[in-house]
């Protein structure tokens, strides 16, 4: 509440006033569709901290969408009404998720605001987010079939867009971010942040992430708008109950690695259960962190994250250990703990190790070997295309048992493999190399 007294105050001048905005950040004509995406650096930061924060002025831009139809911030905020603006793209589950919440914006406060989304750099390509530096495609997007690469071009984004529309029914008109990612350097980082615009170009709210608790749309724009919508539900307090299933507690593998553990979290009760995950201890080199892993890939700052798990559902996460190029072993103790119900709670350690001997599944190797799969994601059949001669294949799955595999004409038989993730290790007298793999039948 203390967070909207300043607009509270000031809701008249910020609804009636001109914008004043910020110098414009494009786009002045439609990009070609050969236009190049710029490659940007990982950021694996706080998307709170990033873009504008309440109380500051955006600066104006114009997007195309797909048809060729244009925002134009500064034309709309004349129109005489608060804009929200919604991060999003399709290999974000987060974002997905979101759907119902944003048509209900859009069904709820049409008098009020105008809604617009904004699609950027694809959160969970095939290929390495920007927001982890690695792939991660996300066992939801796995089970949804949405496997798809981060676009090179800009026409491949607009196609992106195209196909988003066959996979959600989004009421709110999408924009599409410029081959140089200017709106999400600007307004972002981030794959799924908000911010609603009073007509002065000020930010009258943001968040991080669109609606993820404790931040709630509805009880904000209720608040800001001064409007009673219904919707805003305060946050529950039910108990629930959850299980912990460890996968695996050990990984091993070569100096460099970014290696994984992995566990579920099972929510044991027909009541949403919130529960805290936090970093109780580590006993790491001085070269090593760590970082959660699930829709979301979470900062290696990020110490602890609160989840709410729907009735009866199991939402899978990781740890992720980055290594450097010293051979060493490091360890960290994770606690969970309903928040509701602080009896409902566990404690485990989990393990990486890249000291010679090590044995299990390797994430990544610095060794001179090289070789792809062809094509990935597939369906039954990869192949393995390398300039060795002499060398050895072994797969593992998500929990590190080993497949059994049939090698012909350098393709790898998948056919008896059920839909998800694996790991591919290729060993030569220069060294070992694992990439990953997905299946999608």
């Amino acid at each position: 509440m203390k967070k909207h007294i300043y607009f509270l105050l000031f809701t008249l001048f910020l609804f009636k006033s001109k914008a004043q905005l910020l110098p414009g950040i494009g786009l002045n004509t439609m990009p070609a569709n050969n236009a190049t995406i710029c490659v940007e650096p990982f950021y694996l930061g706080n998307f709170y901290v990033t873009g504008y924060q309440q109380g500051d002025t955006v600066p104006d831009f114009k997007l195309y969408g797909l048809s060729g139809d244009s925002i134009i911030l500064s034309q709309e905020l004349a129109n005489g009404k608060p804009v929200l603006l919604i991060a999003g793209s399709l290999t974000c589950p987060v974002f997905r998720a979101k759907i119902t919440a944003i048509n209900q914006i859009v069904s709820t406060y049409s008098s009020n605001i105008k809604v617009f989304v904004i699609n950027t750099l694809e959160a969970h390509p095939t290929d390495t987010s920007v927001y982890s530096g690695n792939i991660n495609v996300t066992s939801q997007n796995v089970t949804a079939g949405i496997l798809f690469p981060q676009p090179q071009t800009y026409g491949a984004r607009k196609q992106m867009v195209d196909t988003m529309s066959s996979y959600l029914t989004l009421n709110a008109p999408v924009f599409i971010d410029g081959p140089c990612n200017n709106w999400w350097k600007n307004f972002g980082p981030a794959p799924n942040n908000s911010y609603l615009i009073g007509t002065n170009g000020v930010v009258l709210n943001k968040h991080g992430w669109f609606h993820k608790s404790p931040d709630n749309i509805f009880c904000d724009l209720d608040s800001i708008l001064n409007v009673t919508s219904g919707l805003c539900v305060p946050t529950t307090t039910a108990q629930g109950n959850f299980n912990l299933n460890v996968l695996n507690a050990n990984v091993n593998g070569n100096p460099g690695d970014l290696m994984y553990d992995y566990f579920d979290v099972i929510n044991t009760t027909s009541v949403v259960t919130t529960v805290k995950i936090k970093k109780l201890q580590k006993a790491l080199p001085a070269g090593w962190q760590t970082a959660f892993c699930a829709d979301i890939c979470y900062s290696t700052l990020d110490d602890s994250i609160e989840v709410n798990l729907d009735p009866f559902t199991t939402s899978h996460y990781s740890i992720d250990f980055f290594t450097d190029a010293i051979a060493d072993s490091g360890s960290i103790k994770l606690g969970f703990k309903n928040v509701n119900k602080p009896s409902n709670s566990f404690s485990v350690w989990l393990r990486a190790s890249t000291l010679p001997g090590s044995v299990g599944i390797i994430s990544n190797s610095n060794s001179k070997t090289n070789f792809e799969l062809y094509p990935n994601p597939a369906t039954n059949k990869v192949s393995l295309i390398t300039e060795e001669i002499n060398y050895a294949v072994k797969a593992y799955d998500l929990l590190g048992s080993e497949k059994e595999i049939v090698i012909s004409n350098n393709s790898l038989s998948t056919e008896s493999w059920k839909n998800g993730i694996y790991f591919i290790v290729i060993k030569s007298p220069k060294g070992s190399l694992t990439k990953k793999v997905i299946i999608d039948k």
